[in-house]
């Protein structure tokens, strides 16, 4: 183990390429480890399986790893995530379950905790999580629908408990989205995203318009009419959903105010969907057959009328800009 544990303290390097280096480095050497192991089918869901399934240099660096997701070090949890996301799907003898038994573990944040410390362990659990999903061990034989509907409750939960969290929450979520389909069970997982994550249909903010378009994009034999009731059309943006998206899409809200309590600098990630969904040629086809609303409809009532609006605050004016910008060639 002492080959290895040089290279935890580079892990949290403020300088990139530190990080990168140190990352490879362990990374190389661990599999080094785990290839001298004896081979076996049965992946590891406890702890126990963990130790005796794993080198001992992984087993460590699996806990090490999750452990160090929740450090105060300025590049921790980038440098600790990147390599646990790495590892993992190295390692093909690592569940689920298990990652995620570590990561509640090691990133509990307890009332006897200060505000800071909470913090820190409330950015490791999301970090973890990200890792987990990035790593792609998901779709790995064994996935329950109930880790999964683990995953997708917590990553909710923190994203409407801290909205500063939001956004990286529900990319997380929307990067599942395509793993969904891996499953024999992947009507029951689209359902629970729905009920979970998009709040039984009741879709208020960009994050879930974003996740609602992917997942309809992805599973178009999906019966969104049932699963929807309140958007209509063949698509989230129809023509006939516009007096919804238009407080959507410039982030106001006259009946819950909290929802928009913090202001972000970059435009929020599901405008790279909507300008992919009307500039991206190979998505022609989807523009004739789901009929969404024609973008310079859309321009008009979001930006002119919306981000531009007499009355508008600053900020959102430097959306507008943002967007403008964006649009010219």
């Amino acid at each position: 183990m002492t080959s290895t544990l040089d290279f935890y303290w580079d892990l949290a390097s403020l300088e990139e390429g530190k990080r990168i280096e140190a990352a490879a480095g362990l990374i190389s050497a661990l599999c080094k480890f785990q290839a001298d192991m004896p081979k076996t089918n049965i992946i590891a869901t406890t702890e126990e399986d963990l130790d005796r399934i794993c080198a001992s240099d992984v087993a460590y660096a699996v806990r090490r790893l999750i452990k160090g997701l929740a450090s105060p070090r300025d590049g921790a949890r980038q440098g600790f995530s990147m390599t646990l996301a790495e590892l993992l799907s190295r390692v093909q003898s690592i569940s689920v379950k298990l990652v995620l038994d570590l990561l509640w573990k090691y990133t509990e944040a307890t009332n006897s905790m200060k505000g800071q410390e909470q913090r820190d362990m409330r950015f490791g659990r999301i970090f973890g999580l990200m890792a987990l999903v990035q790593s792609g061990i998901i779709t790995r034989a064994g996935t329950t629908p109930i880790e999964i509907r683990k995953i997708v409750m917590e990553l909710t939960a923190v994203g409407a408990k801290k909205s500063y969290l939001r956004e990286t929450a529900y990319v997380t979520l929307t990067s599942m989205v395509p793993m969904l389909g891996s499953f024999s069970f992947v009507e029951e997982l689209i359902a629970m995203f729905v009920a979970v994550a998009l709040d039984k249909g009741v879709i208020e903010t960009p994050d879930e318009l974003h996740l609602a378009m992917i997942l309809r994009r992805k599973y178009p034999w999906y019966d969104w009419t049932s699963a929807l009731p309140h958007w209509h059309g063949k698509h989230m943006l129809s023509e006939k959903n516009v007096r919804k998206i238009v407080p959507i899409l410039c982030e106001v809200s006259e009946e819950n105010k909290s929802l928009f309590s913090s202001w972000h600098q970059q435009l929020h990630t599901v405008w790279n969907e909507i300008f992919d969904l009307y500039f991206n040629k190979q998505r022609e086809y989807e523009l004739e057959t789901m009929e969404p609303m024609h973008f310079d409809l859309l321009w008009d009532a979001v930006v002119e009328r919306g981000l531009f609006a007499s009355g508008s605050t600053q900020f959102r004016r430097y959306w507008g800009f943002l967007l403008l910008e964006r649009l010219l060639p």
